[in-house]
């Protein structure tokens, strides 16, 4: 799973100029990735409705989010199935938001060829 995170100077770039560059990036992946058949799903995440839900005194709590104590957070994610994890990275490498914000690269743990 390749995870990428935002911040609110991404998005103030994003909203900008460099919002074409953002959508050229991504269709050009997501373009390969299908042609490969390496791209299982991918997706944004929404911001604006979000809960977080923790915990206090025994009783779950909600709280409004996407941020819990800092300013990133989740923006979007691709699910790849690739050879190995040198390919994941490789893939992360060529977003744009790199420029601005972490990429995480992770191996999901329960899957049949994981098991």
């Amino acid at each position: 799973m390749i995870t990428i995170y935002s911040n609110p100077t991404a998005d103030a770039a994003w909203a900008t100029t460099e919002r074409e560059t953002l959508d050229a990036t991504h269709g050009a992946v997501i373009a390969e990735l299908a042609a490969s058949k390496e791209l299982v799903d991918t997706n944004e995440l929404d911001t604006e409705n979000v809960t977080v839900i923790g915990h206090h005194n025994g009783t779950p709590v909600t709280t409004r989010g996407p941020f819990t104590e800092g300013t990133e957070y989740i923006g979007g994610y691709y699910l790849v199935d690739v050879a190995s994890h040198e390919r994941a990275v490789e893939i992360a490498g060529k977003f744009a938001e790199v420029k601005y914000s972490p990429i995480e690269v992770r191996r999901l743990l329960h899957t049949e060829e994981a098991s």
